[in-house]
């Protein structure tokens, strides 16, 4: 890549259940450029062309102060995906189904009258993690592992200048697998096998001032110290790193979690994520990174 880092306008942006957010980083400082930051609701049941048009939407705001200067996005995706070729693989017709087939680097690069070869594709939550490692918590780890907890579970591994997704989302876990037990799906169902009282989401079963939702937040956080000191023993990191949709529940659960794991021994630092969605936007461009930062 020739062109110089000041001639670039590097995207990153994290497609979510129901949200994309985007933004320019800037690579000399690691960070978002905040007047550029945008998150756009996005129907995930829509149609292809909805859902198309939604997250192009999103990148000319993102690009409405930028009247020169060559552009590249990187895209943060959850569900199946070819990343390579782009070509969508998730057929729920929930989450993002509409996509179903389509090389969405081709497709939006139509949009953007970009070519697709300026449009990288990684998932979402490697590219949290990825963030992270890049401007944010484990910055200057050699090891480290993170975990993204929210609709579902995410986790990925950082090693030796690379962030790949660890897959452990469906590793075995109590009855059935990880995702199962450590996801908001668990909590507001074993708030409901609690209560019999049906929530929509977390804010909601929060806001319930009973004994049951303390008691869902310590088996909650139990099951991810067992879940983490499963990881240590594995991995062998240098440091794990939690972040992702749940953040804002942190105060629920962390201690529990991290005393959970300190009982059995281990002394690895468990680190909160300090960026937020910036994460997601900062990990996304930096499927870029080694172009710019070497160019």
């Amino acid at each position: 890549m020739t062109q110089s880092r000041e001639e670039l306008n590097i995207i990153g942006a994290a497609i979510e259940d129901r949200y994309i957010s985007a933004g320019i980083v800037d690579f000399q400082t690691r960070r978002v450029i905040d007047q550029t930051l945008r998150r756009k609701r996005v129907n995930p049941s829509g149609e292809a062309d909805e859902i198309i048009d939604a997250w192009a939407d999103c990148f000319r705001e993102v690009l409405a102060h930028r009247t020169s200067g060559n552009i590249r996005i990187g895209i943060g995706i959850p569900n199946l995906l070819d990343y390579e070729s782009g070509i969508y693989l998730g057929n729920d017709p929930k989450r993002y189904g509409g996509l179903y087939k389509l090389n969405l680097k081709e497709v939006l690069g139509d949009k953007l009258l970009l070519p697709k070869e300026h449009i990288r594709i990684g998932n979402v939550d490697a590219c949290f993690f990825q963030g992270e490692v890049f401007a944010g918590a484990v910055r200057g780890y050699q090891k480290s592992f993170g975990i993204t907890l929210g609709v579902g579970l995410g986790t990925a591994r950082y090693k030796e200048g690379i962030v790949e997704d660890a897959n452990l989302w469906k590793s075995p876990f109590g009855e059935s697998i990880a995702e199962d037990y450590l996801s908001q799906r668990w909590l507001l169902k074993r708030f409901h096998e609690l209560t019999g009282l049906e929530v929509a989401d977390l804010v909601e079963m929060k806001r319930n001032a009973n004994q049951y939702v303390e008691q869902t937040f310590i088996e909650f956080g139990t099951n991810l110290g067992e879940f983490i000191a499963g990881i240590i023993h594995d991995e062998r990191p240098e440091a794990i790193c939690i972040g992702g949709q749940m953040e804002s529940s942190n105060r629920f659960f962390f201690d529990i979690a991290t005393n959970h794991v300190q009982s059995m021994g281990f002394k690895t630092p468990i680190i909160k994520a300090i960026l937020g969605e910036k994460a997601y936007v900062i990990g996304t461009a930096s499927l870029w990174s080694t172009e710019v930062l070497h160019s």
